[in-house]
């Protein structure tokens, strides 16, 4: 709730001292609003803590809609390997689709839409 209203400091402060000083742990959806926020904002190395924080107390990641953008920033800044976010979390698993999306041919560019109208001014003229 801390976190959805922009008020991380609150947020940080509650599960140090509420949370952690009761001897508890915070859930996995927690870490992931904590890691999606972080990797909003583009701040990779709060994020990565969080995440190994994560890991370390759950076992296993947040989900992918709280990586992606931590995924994308490391993408853009090209440090992936640096920080060893494929070691953590393992492969991207729409890395496919944005290999195949680049070797797409386009339907709705000039060029790859002339045979396209030719066809349908034909079928209008009838």
């Amino acid at each position: 709730m801390l976190i959805a209203k922009k008020d991380v400091a609150r947020a940080l402060d509650f599960k140090e001292n509420k949370v952690e000083a009761n001897r508890r742990k915070l859930d996995l959806l927690s870490y992931g609003s904590l890691i999606e926020h972080y990797g909003n904002r583009g701040q990779v190395g709060s994020a990565m803590i969080a995440l190994k924080e994560c890991i370390k107390v759950h076992g296993s990641p947040p989900g992918e809609k709280c990586l992606f953008n931590l995924r994308l920033e490391c993408r853009k800044k090209e440090i992936t390997k640096e920080v060893g976010l494929e070691a953590l979390i393992g492969k991207d698993p729409l890395e496919w689709l944005r290999e195949g999306e680049g070797q797409l041919k386009r339907e709705y560019s000039k060029r790859g839409n002339r045979n396209l109208l030719v066809t349908k001014n034909k079928m209008l003229n009838i």
